[in-house]
């Protein structure tokens, strides 16, 4: 974490139901002053090779159950010798499976739920603040 309380962890990938093994590096940023969402860049062969956005939640429930529904999916598989925590993305067009090992994806939620406990996120961000902001008066 920096000055800035921004948590920012890069894990390595593996693209699921691919030819050939391609060698994908996952870059997940946390901010604590926007603690309810989770950023993922994708980087590969020397590109960026896309951008989600999605809920933290997301992350921490798909560590130990199935959960999301639509454009992300997450879940874990703890066969084999070494479990993995798999993540599907979809834009509606085109669609993504990558996994991570379930050790590391851990070790990242701890990271992230000690910035920032679950149940607290209001204490850094007024949601109902910034939806006054958004709505006609």
């Amino acid at each position: 974490m920096d000055d800035n309380g921004i948590e920012y962890h890069v894990l390595p990938l593996r693209l699921e139901a691919s030819p050939e093994s391609i060698p994908v590096h996952g870059a997940f940023t946390y901010r604590r002053d926007r603690p309810y969402e989770l950023v993922l860049d994708f980087r590969g062969a020397g590109l960026h090779l896309a951008h989600w956005v999605f809920s933290r939640d997301l992350l921490l429930d798909g560590e130990t159950c199935g959960t999301g529904e639509g454009d992300i999916r997450v879940w874990p598989r703890w066969r084999g010798r070494e479990p993995r925590v798999f993540l599907a993305f979809s834009n509606g067009v085109q669609s993504c499976v990558v996994s991570a090992r379930a050790r590391d994806v851990r070790a990242l939620c701890r990271r992230l739920v000690g910035l920032v406990p679950r149940g607290e996120e209001r204490r850094h961000y007024d949601l109902d603040a910034e939806l006054s902001t958004l709505l006609p008066r």
